[in-house]
């Protein structure tokens, strides 16, 4: 398929719940991003001159829009999909290249835990404790699973969202915003992964199978004071198993060495070494495969989805978990969207 063969449907712009024509007409470009892991953010570029029912008038701008206002983009007519949801945390104008415009920048609701930071500590408390803790203070709804392990958390000059990111990435669990719900649990699969084919829907695909920084094994090892004693863990699977041969498979079946040494965070019970371990192998061995992959736009998609990826070679096809996702729009391209994704396996 041409790359030129864009969806040529244009975005609708909500601003505190009002739909605005005059700012669908004005877009000239816009970019979603949308990370599995933190803040999302968005910009939109709009004409700041000239009303949308044409003609040239200096009178006209867009001097209503105001910092802090919320701001919803949506997509189709029949049944929109909402792409992002967020506020206006800056306001940039730009002269003498043309027509007056104006760029709007937006974040998502994460960005407003950034903006708190704190010297404090959580004693006797999980993980999930945490979230529903900090989502309650920023007035967020909490869908928490991240572990069950109690100890005593320390929170060190961080912003509450620096600092939930860190707790996440200990377990290997994306915190992110869903909604108006912070969400900080294992992804789950796709019941309806997005079909997307290499000689038709995806207009580019670029995929690689990297051994670089691909571990046999991943052992933590700490220090239980209570008990005066070492404690230690070994992980070299990763669950679900993926599909086909993993990383470590494919280095045993080589007699490449490689176990891991995991140096942070140091764990000071088994059950922490435990997790930390193998949260530390499951980070690498998901993404053995890795890619990008350009395809015509396709609002439903976003981080944790998956695609079931055809049209490559029998090694390389199948599924995909989505890791990041870029939604873009302009006048002369249309909608597309950017995938970053990864697999755990191929078929060698």
């Amino acid at each position: 398929m041409p790359e030129s063969a864009f969806t040529s449907s244009r975005p609708t712009i909500k601003i505190d719940g009002e739909q605005r024509e005059d700012l669908q007409q004005a877009l000239l470009a816009m970019q979603v991003n949308l990370p599995l892991h933190g803040c999302a953010h968005a910009e939109l570029q709009l004409s700041n001159w000239g009303r949308p029912e044409g003609g040239q008038d200096p009178d006209f701008t867009l001097n209503d829009i105001a910092l802090g206002a919320g701001v919803e983009i949506e997509m189709g007519s029949d049944t929109p999909q909402n792409l992002f949801s967020g506020e206006i945390t800056a306001i940039e104008e730009s002269y003498g290249e043309g027509a007056p415009n104006i760029a709007l920048l937006l974040q998502d609701k994460l960005h407003r835990l950034a903006r708190s930071r704190h010297n404090r500590s959580f004693e006797d408390q999980s993980p999930d404790d945490l979230v529903q803790a900090i989502a309650g203070e920023a007035g967020l709804q909490a869908d928490a699973a991240l572990s069950s392990i109690t100890t005593t958390w320390h929170q060190l000059n961080e912003s509450d969202l620096a600092f939930l990111l860190r707790i996440g990435n200990r377990f290997d669990i994306a915190v992110r915003l869903d909604g108006n719900t912070l969400r900080a649990k294992a992804e789950e699969a796709d019941p309806n992964p997005a079909e997307l084919s290499a000689q038709d829907s995806a207009l580019k695909v670029r995929l690689i199978a990297d051994l670089n920084h691909q571990p046999l094994s991943s052992q933590a090892n700490g220090y239980n004071l209570a008990s005066a004693e070492a404690v230690d863990f070994t992980a070299d699977t990763i669950t679900p198993a993926p599909t086909g041969t993993g990383a470590a498979a494919t280095l045993g079946n080589l007699s490449w060495p490689g176990p891991e040494i995991v140096p942070q965070p140091f764990p000071g019970t088994s059950s922490e070494a435990e997790a930390y371990a193998k949260a530390a192998f499951k980070r690498q061995a998901k993404r053995f495969i890795q890619g990008e992959i350009v395809c015509q736009g396709e609002a439903s998609l976003k981080p944790g989805r998956e695609i079931e990826l055809d049209g490559v070679s029998p090694r390389l096809k199948g599924r995909y978990q989505i890791v990041h996702c870029v939604h873009r729009f302009d006048n002369n391209s249309g909608f597309e969207t950017h995938l970053k994704v990864n697999k755990g396996g191929w078929q060698s």
